[in-house]
């Protein structure tokens, strides 16, 4: 399947070669192009806009987007080996770069002030102009999310543009304009039954603006900024428009052992229904080394505690209420009557990426020749138990997911309950399918108590409980500092970073204090040596990146983020 239809992806995988023969994609536009020499065809408005899908980076290499699995290493979900500096709020303000880069814009506004031009039919040429906004769009909102106002700018600026030099707009005006222009996206863009395999359609686009939507309705209203309940009530419209449509459905063969995992360890998602959009791997054109990098844990990172913590019981309670619980004495223990989605997530010795494997290779355990598993915790999502591929090394060909409906449900279900009008028959129809798939009892809103280890005390039962099914069902999918933000739930940062609990007897040659760390109560504090007083993430500057020194000193109109 996947050798049939690798053609029409290739555009996809930024395998760009064969089809721009002088480089171009490679360039941003300069004085060569212009309106003499380009502007003359379809294909040339096609080879233009593939360049863009080059953001897209799938497991853990690409040019845009956080990869999806040291994505959560920003965040309370996982925890890599050097801490990260954005989690501990050690980053400082960057001479130059630090993600304040407007190529892509430059190149977008430059497409959609000329690509009218083109003697074509008007649909064809408006729906490459729908590709390209689309990408306008996700850099624009990954800027907002970054630094808050940022220039709105709708057209490619030279070096004596004045809008250079004048100040930054607010997100109000910015986030508006981005709603204009996904909606603008998605009545140009075609259907899926009818768009080219790979490219980006009408419900990629739907599915971009439900995720934004969603973003800036719950970070407004946490922060009091008016606006929230429009940018919520988007989010409802463009998600149910995704499930009233039915292009899609929850992945699921029967086997709540399985069904969850075979969305992130197959070498072939052509044919999976939860696929909205995703990246083809495929040998000779485009090769990962997923596989590798898992089986002998090069990435060098693990999942937190906390997140283990947060998967209920095989009940559907929380581990603070149901009898189920074993405790954490052992990790074995720890996963044993949790719902399934856990052991398809984190592995643990005998299973999985350690089937042959006695313990986890913690730091200061004197195991070598693996990577180090900060907390104990590995991961297991991503990993295929296939030979062929491990050794393809730099060649693999496991698929990345990178929009699905799970996500969709999980914004339906959150943006209703945040509306106030999340009942159960909507519970019903997002929330319970995810838990159906995994083989978990259904949530029932007359049923929920309030868990006394929540990170959300003061949140109704409901949002609560969404907010959790949230953080397993896409845990390490590069998701879950964004979801922090929004909530203004930084805090959560500051928490001791924890692993599993240390015994002594398992790891002889572990040394307490001096090359392995525990708290009092015996639990693996990985940053017990780097970090000793904890992270420090501060609420009063943290939620934004600092600009960068250059372009404060280039444009004095530009205003450093509070706090830098």
């Amino acid at each position: 399947m996947k050798k049939n239809i690798i053609k029409s992806f290739l555009l996809f995988l930024g395998i760009l070669s064969a089809a721009c023969n002088d480089d171009f994609l490679n360039r941003y536009p300069t004085d060569s192009l212009n309106e003499e020499n380009f502007w003359h065809n379809e294909n040339e408005l096609k080879q233009y806009a593939n360049d863009f899908y080059r953001v897209f980076s799938g497991h853990n290499t690409g040019t845009g987007h956080s990869p999806l699995i040291t994505g959560d290493n920003q965040s309370d979900n996982m925890v890599p080996l050097d801490f990260n500096l954005v989690a501990a709020g050690k980053n400082i303000v960057p001479t130059s770069g630090g993600g304040w880069n407007w190529t892509v814009i430059r190149s977008c506004n430059y497409f959609l002030q000329r690509y009218n031009q083109t003697p074509i039919a008007k649909e064809t040429k408006d729906k490459y102009a729908g590709e390209i906004r689309f990408f306008k769009v996700l850099d624009y909102f990954e800027k907002v999310r970054d630094f808050g106002d940022v220039p709105w700018l709708t057209k490619d600026l030279e070096l004596t543009s004045p809008e250079l030099y004048a100040p930054r707009d607010s997100r109000v005006l910015v986030m508006d304009s981005l709603l204009a222009n996904i909606d603008l996206a998605i009545a140009t863009l075609p259907a899926k039954n009818v768009a080219d395999a790979g490219r980006i359609n009408k419900d990629v686009a739907l599915f971009l603006k439900a995720r934004m939507c969603l973003f800036e309705g719950t970070f407004r209203k946490y922060r009091g900024i008016e606006g929230g309940e429009k940018f919520l009530k988007e989010a409802v419209q463009a998600s149910q428009r995704l499930i009233t449509e039915g292009h899609y459905q929850i992945h699921e063969t029967g086997n709540p052992a399985t069904d969850y995992a075979s969305l992130f360890n197959s070498l072939d998602l052509g044919t999976n229904k939860e696929m909205i959009l995703y990246k083809i791997y495929a040998t000779g054109l485009l090769g990962t080394a997923t596989s590798w990098n898992l089986q002998s844990n090069n990435f060098n990172t693990s999942a937190s505690k906390s997140l283990v913590e947060s998967y209920l019981c095989a009940d559907g309670k929380p581990i603070s209420q149901s009898p189920l619980y074993r405790g954490d004495q052992s990790i074995q223990e720890e996963m044993t009557n949790r719902d399934p989605r856990l052991k398809q997530t984190i592995t643990f010795p005998g299973t999985g990426i350690q089937q042959t494997s006695k313990i986890p290779a913690i730091s200061g355990s004197g195991i070598s020749g693996v990577g180090i598993v900060p907390t104990g915790y590995q991961i297991q999502k991503y990993w295929v138990e296939d030979q062929q591929e491990y050794v393809r090394i730099q060649n693999g060909i496991l698929d990345a997911p990178i929009f699905r409906y799970g996500e969709v449900l999980l914004i339906n279900a959150e943006a209703n309950a945040e509306l106030g009008q999340a009942n159960q028959s909507v519970i019903d129809k997002t929330i319970n399918l995810l838990r159906k798939r995994a083989g978990m009892p259904n949530m029932v809103i007359a049923e929920l108590k309030k868990d006394s280890q929540s990170d959300f005390p003061q949140l109704d039962v409901l949002i609560d409980e969404i907010r959790r099914e949230r953080r397993v069902e896409l845990a390490i999918e590069a998701l879950r500092y964004d979801d922090l933000l929004r909530w203004k739930a930084g805090a959560l940062l500051n928490k001791p970073v924890l692993g599993m609990k240390f015994i002594q007897s398992v790891y002889p040659k572990a040394v307490i204090g001096s090359s392995i760390f525990v708290n009092a109560e015996g639990y693996i504090l990985p940053y017990g040596k780097s970090l000793p007083s904890g992270r420090t993430y501060d609420e009063n500057k943290n939620y934004f990146l600092p600009l960068p020194l250059d372009e404060l000193s280039l444009n004095p109109k530009l205003i450093q983020n509070p706090g830098w």
